[in-house]
């Protein structure tokens, strides 16, 4: 019964110190985005991941043959706003061949998606920046920074561009696209709703681990 008691208390604990975590992430983000150094690593990195996420699902494409020789400069289609090639993934509404070797397929809500995206891991690297700021300010030996928290979350950044699986596979070799599509696919629609999860929980967790990192200094200061 004691055990029962111990192990109840605790996750109210936990759950406590989640919600907390939770309320704060906005202010720890406006913290970080106040820094003009955290800024502009967090838009860079949501800008190379917003281009990634379009190359990744194919509206954005390179042809060093320059295979768009001879295709219009634009090709509009706005009746295919919302239709959906895939889960989470829609068509183009307008197709742009600015030269021969590059062609941009620009699709609102693709747009948008890769956007939320970018955003979520831009805020994640500009707060963990801010953590590293703030450990190495303490100096507090065997603390884990904020960068060694980040490689925690990079999983989530990578199922980001899951919509993409069957290209992935592709390159990996015929045997391996053919052994693997058929168990990756049906879990496709899963995987980016989870991204947006992970990337919000390593917030989450970055906000909880900076709060017990100032208890614990804020402690040892007190000793």
């Amino acid at each position: 019964m004691n055990r029962l008691l111990v192990g109840l208390a605790r996750a109210g604990d936990a759950w406590d110190a989640t919600v907390t975590a939770a309320v704060a992430v906005p202010r720890r983000v406006r913290a970080a985005l106040a820094v003009r150094r955290h800024r502009r690593t967090g838009v860079i990195a949501a800008a190379v991941v917003l281009v990634a996420y379009q190359f990744s699902i194919g509206d954005l494409k390179v042809s060093a043959s320059g295979r768009f020789t001879g295709a219009p400069v634009f090709q509009t289609a706005w009746e295919q706003l919302f239709h959906a090639r895939a889960p989470y993934l829609f068509e183009p509404v307008l197709a742009w061949h600015p030269t021969e070797h590059l062609a941009v397929f620009l699709s609102p809500v693709n747009l948008l998606l890769g956007s939320v995206v970018a955003a979520l891991v831009g805020c994640n690297i500009a707060v963990a920046a801010f953590a590293a700021r703030q450990a190495a300010s303490c100096r507090q030996p065997g603390r884990r920074t904020g960068y060694a928290r980040l490689l925690g979350v990079l999983p989530a950044f990578l199922l980001g561009f899951a919509c993409c699986v069957p290209t992935f596979l592709l390159v990996l070799g015929t045997g391996t696209a053919a052994a693997l599509l058929p168990m990756l696919i049906p879990l496709r629609p899963v995987f980016y709703p989870l991204t947006l999860v992970l990337l919000t929980a390593a917030l989450v967790g970055q906000s909880r681990a900076s709060r017990a990192s100032r208890m614990s200094a804020g402690s040892a200061r007190t000793l």
